[in-house]
């Protein structure tokens, strides 16, 4: 397989960068460019489809680093709460070192992706939280959770960090990051706590 252009990937990279401090709407094509150093006529050669398609590519760009991230904490921890907690760390560390200022680069740009109606950076943003959803029903799964239970218990998983992720980005403190991890942990350890459907009687 050939190798990423690299005028292509570094107009990914600086729009990755851009969507995650700045959001879709506060992200200019000409400030894309010259982030990436890049010659005006070489965004249009590589994304013909305009700011869209270079958002969507983004976006994909950044869904799999964070995969890649996400994989490597459920491959090494003991367990998924120890995971968790180690994705709770990565993203405190990347808050600490912009100063707060850059949060989830897929759930910034999805926000906004919606009102703007730019389905092709919807479906992108879609598929990275998918694809994370996926790693850590995995490894519930390989934990003892059945099937069904693990994708949804890893719905949840998401959607409470993405939402401490809010909050301790606008608090400037990563404490609701560690706290999720930490409420989530007994749903994460007992399998018979990870449906809120199974009742007693």
């Amino acid at each position: 397989m050939a190798s990423e252009n690299p005028t292509r990937q570094r107009l990914i990279s600086a729009a990755a960068r851009l969507l995650q401090r700045r959001g879709m709407a506060a992200t200019g094509l000409h400030e894309v460019l010259e982030t990436a150093g890049a010659p005006r006529g070489s965004l249009y050669h590589h994304f013909p489809g305009g700011k869209n398609e270079l958002a969507a590519a983004a976006i994909r760009h950044s869904g799999e680093r964070i995969s890649s991230v996400m994989e490597a904490a459920l491959a090494s921890a003991p367990g998924t709460p120890a995971a968790i907690r180690q994705f709770a760390a990565f993203y405190d560390s990347a808050l600490s070192a912009s100063g707060y200022r850059d949060g989830c680069p897929v759930a910034t740009t999805a926000l906004e992706a919606a009102a703007l109606g730019a389905a092709e950076v919807e479906e992108a943003c879609a598929a990275a939280f998918t694809s994370w959803e996926s790693l850590v029903a995995a490894r519930l799964v390989a934990d003892g959770h059945p099937q069904d239970e693990a994708e949804n218990l890893a719905a949840f998983v998401v959607a409470s960090l993405e939402g401490a992720l809010l909050l301790a980005r606008v608090r400037h403190s990563a404490r609701p990051l560690y706290l999720t991890a930490d409420y989530l942990e007994p749903l994460l350890r007992h399998p018979r706590l990870g449906n809120p459907r199974q009742g007693s009687g």
